[in-house]
């Protein structure tokens, strides 16, 4: 019994021996500041994400970006040039500050198409340019009011100009210039032996005249391919140093390509970050058969990176000179 007895005591004493000994080094205390969340971290850890995130974006966009800039290859994607890039101006309105170049003779855009008026000059040197047709893709993109700002600085320049609008499907001269639409180019075309100085208006400006479509006929097409057409523009020609034409959008109808084919040549309207570099190129060819001279592109509505492409015009008002006796002559 003693026996057993003392045998148990060893038992305990050797597992009291083989216990571990823990001793407290640092007494637990409370956190000054809290573990989670780390919101400077996190802010700018997000900030930092959504940085890359927008850079990718905004070059993924640039990437599938398609359209016309300022900076396209024009010779390698019409094989024709640029001739000028004319800034983007805000609130155009028809009969307004639409004429920019006598708004605001002095701003930017105003020059852009005196450049243009230059670049055109130089562009008849090897050949005789009588009649320009305007035209674009698709509406929208600027050629009514290229037009019209041309068509005043030529007259500026001392040319006796003829402004038409051949758009005889939706006009719009008459709009910019203020003035009435009852009588036209559509009137000229189906009264041949009518004086086209009847059908014409002498606006507020030296030198230009304005011949507007006439009433919408049912037929624009039909219309425009008869031959009292070009008779028409060589009876206006002997009067005029130059002649231009405002037509429809390229692709749309036929009506611009059978305006081409009586003018001497042809400019392309297209609208910066807007017109679609294939259909640009689509457009050029189109004006490029049939021995079709397209001269160059005019890229509008450009605006600059560091935003300071916008410009805001006071208004234009009538342009109009009051009536003149029946039969005058420019």
């Amino acid at each position: 019994m003693e026996s057993v007895q003392q045998q148990s005591e060893e038992v305990v004493g050797g597992v009291a021996a083989t216990r571990v000994q823990v001793t407290v080094s640092d007494p637990a205390t409370a956190p000054s500041t809290p573990y989670a969340p780390r919101v400077a971290f996190y802010t700018l850890l997000g900030a930092f994400v959504g940085l890359l995130i927008a850079l990718g974006a905004v070059a993924l966009l640039e990437y599938m970006d398609n359209s016309v800039k300022a900076d396209s290859d024009y010779l390698d994607l019409t094989s024709a040039p640029l001739l000028t890039t004319i800034g983007a101006i805000p609130n155009l309105r028809p009969g307004g500050n639409q004429v920019y170049v006598v708004s605001e003779p002095r701003s930017p855009s105003a020059e852009a198409i005196r450049m243009l008026r230059a670049n055109l000059e130089f562009a008849s040197a090897g050949k005789q340019i009588d009649t320009l047709a305007i035209t674009s893709f698709s509406p929208g993109e600027g050629k009514s009011t290229v037009s019209a700002n041309l068509a005043v600085v030529m007259a500026q320049a001392g040319l006796r100009t003829i402004l038409i609008d051949a758009d005889l499907r939706k006009p719009t001269q008459h709009k910019i210039f203020s003035i009435p639409n009852d009588r036209g180019l559509t009137r000229l075309l189906t009264h041949p032996g009518e004086r086209w100085q009847d059908s014409a208006t002498r606006v507020a400006v030296q030198n230009l005249w304005l011949i507007p479509s006439g009433p919408v006929p049912p037929n624009p097409s039909d219309l425009l391919s008869i031959d009292a057409f070009p008779l028409l523009l060589k009876r206006i020609g002997v009067e005029a140093d130059i002649i231009i034409l405002d037509t429809l959008p390229v692709l749309a109808v036929s009506d611009p390509l059978v305006i081409a084919q009586n003018t001497d040549a042809e400019l392309l309207v297209a609208q910066s970050g807007q017109t679609r570099r294939d259909a640009l190129r689509h457009s050029a060819e189109a004006l490029q058969k049939d021995n079709m001279r397209l001269l160059g592109i005019v890229l509008n509505q450009q605006r600059s990176k560091d935003g300071m492409g916008y410009y805001y015009y006071e208004g234009y008002g009538p342009t109009t000179n009051p009536p003149e006796e029946p039969g005058s002559t420019p």
